[in-house]
């Protein structure tokens, strides 16, 4: 019996090179609508961003912003409360409201073809909602709650804490965009319908479609949809920061007090450029070398080596838009902790010295321009990401920009820009654990920082 012949084994051509896709873009009277067809993703999705800011917010009502975004969707002065979340189940929309210190997001997902009714339940959620005190309350206390589950997670407190260590609490860039406890608890229907009045106007409002749009105009939907909202107002001030109004404080240290916890969440932020400055991309190749997953320098040793975690993670961040932050995280056992967090500075420390190797550069490269294109494979991510760089004043070729540099870097710009913008005396560090345990060790590794202890 004679062996058939085995056909040649294909060869694996590398991938070509990714760009994600530019949007058209219309005005739908003042509204910003940018859509993106995406054949074949009959999933789709809607992010309408409100641009009215956190320094918009009245003073002690911190929060106020995202509180109104919420209780828009519960229904409208034509189609009351009840009637309009039938509508809204019928055809397969789900909505969620997310805070954002430039401003709240609300996003739709739902199927494409359900797109024109999506875009009419929402401009009348925009343009004329009920805000009925009993629903602008019920999303208080809401808010109040998602507020309070987030400060029951080590890693949520850590980020609550995050703002005020960084910048101060006496700024509105030192509270969180969410608000606090004690601002949202506070809020009442009446400042809630006040804000929306004072705040929300098409001008400010960018609306972002993705999806199979297929046999659909989104400009003429969108026009339709929103013909009769109209208010003269310009968009409001104060989206994007200038720097002076973001003033940073010397490195601060904060521990949180969880009596009797057995592991230790430990955060160290320090100061860099923000997205579309220079230094950004160089520390995007930086932060991957060291936070990789398992192959980065901190799961190297701190996972691998030493086991006192099951990851450490680095990444950039911004807390407002155009001021970042590179930021590295992890949960480590308690009685470990001031020694891994010894190391971790150690860690921080070495590419000041001996810098990054050329082959850390070729791989962390490599993985960013690989991996990008799953942050952006849908349709609600896609959405999203637009979203947000329209809020920090970014346009949608961002991504294409950003690609083009990150391809361009040298090992030696990397190490540049880390060189410039970190060291041992601009860490500001976090950490949720027993104080009773950690306290003492803490304080000596902050140093010269003050050790400040809060309650959790």
């Amino acid at each position: 019996m004679s062996t058939p012949a085995l056909a040649a084994r294909p060869a694996v051509a590398p991938p070509a090179p990714w760009g994600p896709p530019l949007p058209s873009r219309s005005r739908a009277g003042g509204v910003t609508v940018l859509a993106y067809d995406m054949p074949g993703q009959h999933a789709a999705a809607i992010v309408c961003h409100l641009a009215v800011p956190a320094l918009a917010e009245p003073p002690g009502c911190d929060g106020i912003a995202a509180v109104t975004a919420a209780a828009m969707l519960a229904g409208a002065r034509s189609l009351p409360a009840r009637q309009f979340q039938q509508r809204a189940a019928a055809v397969g929309i789900s909505w969620t409201a997310t805070a954002g210190w430039a401003g709240p997001a609300i996003a739709l997902e739902l199927p494409a073809r359900q797109i024109p009714a999506a875009l009419h339940l929402l401009a009348l959620a925009l343009a004329e909602p009920e805000l009925d005190p009993a629903e602008a309350a019920a999303q208080t206390r809401l808010a109040a709650m998602r507020i309070a589950r987030d400060a029951a997670s080590p890693q949520g407190r850590a980020m609550q804490a995050l703002p005020a260590a960084v910048y101060g609490d006496a700024t509105r860039a030192g509270r969180p965009a969410a608000g606090t406890l004690a601002t949202v608890t506070r809020l009442t229907p009446d400042a809630i319908a006040s804000f929306y009045t004072g705040q929300v106007r098409p001008a400010a409002t960018t609306i972002v479609i993705a999806g199979d749009l297929t046999g659909l105009d989104p400009a003429a939907l969108a026009e339709e949809a929103f013909a009769t909202w109209r208010d003269s107002r310009p968009a409001a001030s104060g989206g994007v920061p200038q720097p002076d109004l973001v003033p940073l404080r010397p490195p601060a240290a904060v521990l949180v007090h969880q009596p009797g916890a057995a592991q230790a969440q430990l955060l160290l932020a320090t100061p860099i450029p923000g997205r579309g400055h220079p230094g950004w991309n160089e520390l995007q190749v930086a932060a991957r070398i060291l936070g990789a997953p398992i192959t980065g320098r901190l799961d190297a040793e701190v996972r691998e080596r030493s086991g006192n975690s099951y990851t450490v993670q680095a990444g950039l961040t911004e807390l407002i838009p155009g001021d970042g932050l590179l930021v590295v995280t992890g949960a480590v056992d308690g009685p470990s902790a001031p020694g891994t967090l010894a190391e971790i500075r150690d860690i921080l420390a070495a590419p000041l010295h001996d810098g990054f190797t050329a082959a850390e550069h070729a791989a962390a490269t490599e993985a960013i321009t690989r991996t990008l294109p799953l942050a952006y494979e849908t349709p609600a991510l896609l959405a999203a990401a637009t979203a947000d760089l329209a809020a920090s004043g970014l346009a949608p070729d961002y991504l294409d920009l950003f690609l083009e540099d990150i391809a361009a870097l040298t090992a030696g710009h990397v190490n540049g820009a880390y060189k410039s913008y970190l060291g041992p005396d601009r860490l500001t560090l976090i950490a949720v654990g027993d104080a009773d345990a950690l306290a003492g060790p803490l304080r000596d590794l902050a140093a010269p920082a003050s050790l400040q202890v809060v309650s959790a």
